[in-house]
């Protein structure tokens, strides 16, 4: 997270405030002295890095990032005109979104070949449909910038249209088109829907998906696992699942969440929470990411 926007002073006292937790206790969970939290704390000593990353992580793990995400979206704006002007905050959001989107997923690309792509530059050493599938996000995510507007409603065949660029030139991956057999998750005993049952579950999905009430981060988040259990399409479900997300953000004011890839992990535990009704990681996550979102429209 970025310390400009909350210090580890700030992160230590809301810890204390928001999870009870003592000097000492703190103290005992960052692996440092009494005398250290202390210093942290009422003489204004900066901590080193690995605590600082302790710190952050505690932060994450106790205190519901929910208040500060309302509060940066506040004071952005409409985070869809800033994503219009000016063109290199859009390109940086692009690029970043589609490298980490589909590193997610299992890509090579890095980050300057996923670049390179854009440009329509030879990529060594890569597979051709490793450089559709960066064009291909790449495009989604115009088409969704384009498209998006404050208020902005999701429907089946915006959904489908997504799946339909994200998937593009993979014909045996039914563009634009519900699976038609049997999908198997790695990590995760959840059975999944069959081909059948998908065209219902989806409606189903989507007949709530445009209604937020007042903890749109939570609805966000719940959302987004049903999508992933859903597992609608052959392939693609991350990444369009991660459009969706984003749409809705943006839709409702929020800067887009950008998950990374360091993050892969984190990701696929809060998914797997979700199995037990617990949504609460997955919020965490997308405002992490929100936060991440927020400092690329600042240009920070």
């Amino acid at each position: 997270m970025n310390p400009v926007l909350i210090s580890d002073k700030e992160k230590l006292e809301s810890i204390i405030k928001q999870a009870k937790i003592s000097r000492s206790e703190l103290a005992r969970l960052i692996e440092v002295s009494y005398k250290t939290v202390y210093r942290w704390l009422d003489k204004n000593v900066i901590p080193h890095r690995n605590e600082s990353r302790r710190i952050d992580e505690l932060f994450k793990e106790f205190v519901d990032l929910r208040e500060l995400v309302n509060k940066l979206k506040s004071n952005l704006g409409d985070p869809l005109k800033i994503l219009k002007s000016p063109k290199e905050i859009r390109t940086k959001f692009i690029l970043d979104m589609t490298y980490n989107s589909n590193a997610i997923e299992g890509s090579r690309m890095t980050l300057k070949e996923t670049e390179a792509a854009f440009k329509g530059e030879k990529v060594r050493g890569k597979e051709i449909f490793e450089v559709f599938e960066a064009v291909n996000h790449k495009n989604a995510l115009e088409f969704l910038l384009d498209e998006v507007k404050p208020g902005f409603k999701i429907n089946e065949n915006y959904i489908l249209k997504l799946h339909s660029i994200v998937m593009y030139n993979f014909n045996d991956k039914l563009p634009g088109k519900y699976r038609t057999g049997f999908v198997n998750l790695t990590n995760t005993e959840k059975k999944l829907p069959s081909a059948q049952m998908v065209p219902q579950e989806m409606r189903k999905l989507i007949s709530g998906i445009n209604k937020y009430g007042k903890d749109i981060i939570g609805k966000v988040a719940s959302d987004h696992y049903t999508f992933e259990v859903i597992h609608p399409f052959f392939d693609g479900n991350g990444r369009v699942g991660r459009l969706i997300l984003i749409t809705q953000l943006l839709s409702r004011g929020y800067p887009p969440a950008i998950i990374q890839i360091e993050d892969r992990y984190k990701y696929y535990t809060a998914l797997g929470k979700g199995d037990l009704g617990d949504f609460k990681n997955m919020a965490q996550m997308i405002c992490d990411s929100v936060i991440r979102g927020y400092n690329l429209l600042k240009g920070t």
